[in-house]
C-alpha cells in the first residue's frame, strides 16, 4: 500500500507532462472568416484508408454547413470553399492520429486562406472525430 502510495504523485507529474503533448494551431489570412461560408467540398485522398473525409465533412455538417466530398472533377459550382487535408499516423498498439492539417483555399484558386494543424508527440486515445470535430471548430471560430 505504501509503495502505491508513493507512486501517485509521479504518475500525477508525468500525467500532467504528457497531457499537454497536443497542440492545435489556426490560422486565417487577414481580412478572410469562415464563418459566412456555408458551402464546403472535402477533396477526397485515394490513399486515405481510415475515412478522414467523411470525418471531416460530418464535422462541417454538424456545424450546419453544407458539404460534398470527392474528387475536384465532382465538384458543385456553388462550392464557396474546398478543403483538403494531410495526415500522419503512429502505431502503438493500434493506429493512432499524430498529425493532421485541414486548409481552406477559394475554388479557383491554388493557395490556401485558413489552416489548422493538430499535433502529437505522443499518440492520444481519443477518437478521430472528436480531434477532427475540434479541429474544424477552431478553424470555424477564427
Amino acid at each position: 500500500m505504501k509503495l502505491l502510495l508513493a507512486r501517485v504523485p509521479l504518475m500525477i507529474v508525468v500525467g500532467l507532462l504528457l497531457g499537454g503533448c497536443a497542440s492545435f494551431e489556426a490560422s486565417v489570412e487577414r481580412d478572410r472568416s469562415l464563418r459566412d461560408v456555408q458551402r464546403f467540398f472535402v477533396l477526397s485522398n485515394p490513399t486515405d484508408n481510415r475515412a478522414l473525409d467523411q470525418h471531416i465533412a460530418q464535422a462541417f455538417k454538424t456545424r450546419g454547413r453544407s458539404v460534398a466530398i470527392g474528387p475536384r472533377t465532382m465538384m458543385p459550382d456553388d462550392t464557396q470553399a474546398v478543403v483538403a487535408f494531410q495526415d500522419h499516423w503512429a502505431w502503438d498498439f493500434g493506429e493512432h492520429l499524430v498529425f493532421l492539417k485541414i486548409t481552406v483555399r477559394d475554388p479557383f484558386a491554388s493557395q490556401p486562406y485558413a489552416s489548422v494543424t493538430f499535433s502529437a508527440r505522443v499518440p492520444r486515445r481519443e477518437p478521430t472525430a472528436a480531434t477532427v470535430g475540434r479541429l474544424v471548430e477552431t478553424l470555424l471560430e477564427k
